[in-house]
């Protein structure tokens, strides 16, 4: 993909909209996968990004609750609460979920804020740094997917992958009531960071069985959950050896189009395993992670690699793609 930096217009705003000055937006690995190979329901041209943070510069006259300088942080997306899903309470497959968004994207100046998301993706975010406060979309994902594994207190856990969103679903499982939490990923380094942040357990699949060690921690039955937050096929097998009878097993991380996996249904039948999926947030999810921001109980300085402005995003890009950078947050 063609990626350069413009010149565009500054997007107007209706009277139920609010314009928000960019101060921060993170890198997401959906903006890597689409810059490196594009993305079925993402046409160029456009303009990524949308982990948004900012400030309020202007104001429709018939918005409420806001006032010019105020710092937030805005949602990517809310769901329409009409649709068969949201009627469910199912929100984040919301038939019309994209319907609005931040307009142009977040990798710009300023983004136009749509009514929909004015009134529920919109959160202040008093005293919290920008490239803190733009985490927050990411960590409603992790959120999202904790309680989509219906982690209970107590419950073990498994964590296969210590990306940046591995490391957020470590600091939200241990919120959740988690009594030990294993993390497994490649990079020693990665592994090193996930126990600063209280990982009880790390594991390195190059260097030992990651299911060997994992029973024989768990007394022979294996761990009570298990996120994969990896997008391999390996890492699902990986995951459906170290799950015990009766446990649950959450794919959190995305594919690449054409994945197949290979599960023995009796295993699933006979051993009562759930497998699940997780994606994206409810409006809920969104203000819980806020929550948690706001009140400092992240641990986001282990997480951050690099702020870099527009003029670095491609090298950003290439950075993150080589695992030699965590998250990378963009200051316009």
């Amino acid at each position: 993909m063609d990626v350069r930096v413009e010149e565009c217009s500054r997007p107007e705003i209706n009277s139920n909209e609010v314009l928000v000055k960019v101060l921060a937006c993170g890198l997401c690995t959906t903006d890597v996968k689409t810059i490196r190979k594009g993305h079925r329901y993402i046409k160029p041209p456009c303009v990524l990004g949308h982990e948004i943070a900012g400030k309020i510069v202007e104001i429709g006259e018939d918005v409420k609750g806001f006032g010019e300088g105020d710092p937030v942080v805005v949602a990517p997306y809310v769901p329409c609460d009409s649709c068969y899903f949201c009627l469910k309470g199912q929100y984040s497959l919301c038939s019309r979920l994209f319907e609005q968004f931040p307009r142009p994207g977040g990798f710009a100046e300023f983004v136009a804020v749509p009514e929909r998301i004015v009134k529920k993706g919109l959160i202040k975010m008093d005293g919290v740094k920008p490239e803190e406060a733009c985490l927050t979309e990411p960590l409603a994902c992790c959120i999202h997917g904790v309680r989509n594994l219906n982690l209970k207190p107590l419950d073990n856990v498994l964590i296969i992958g210590s990306g940046p969103m591995g490391l957020m679903l470590l600091q939200v499982a241990k919120l959740f009531g988690s009594s030990e939490v294993i993390v497994s990923d490649l990079l020693d380094e990665r592994l090193d960071v996930a126990s600063r942040l209280g990982a009880d357990i790390t594991l390195n699949p190059a260097k030992e069985k990651v299911s060997t060690r994992v029973k024989d921690l768990t007394g022979g039955r294996g761990v009570d959950k298990v996120i994969v937050a990896v997008g391999s096929p390996e890492a699902i097998s990986q995951g459906m050896s170290c799950v015990r009878k009766g446990g649950t097993v959450l794919l959190f991380g995305g594919f690449p189009p054409g994945t197949a996996m290979e599960i023995d249904p009796n295993f699933v039948h006979y051993d009562e395993v759930n497998l699940v999926g997780s994606f994206g947030f409810s409006p809920s999810d969104f203000f819980s992670a806020a929550l948690l921001i706001r009140r400092g109980i992240m641990r986001f300085k282990e997480i951050i690699s690099e702020k870099v402005g527009f003029d670095r995003v491609l090298e950003a890009v290439k950075l993150v793609s080589e695992a030699k950078r965590l998250k990378v947050v963009v200051l316009p």
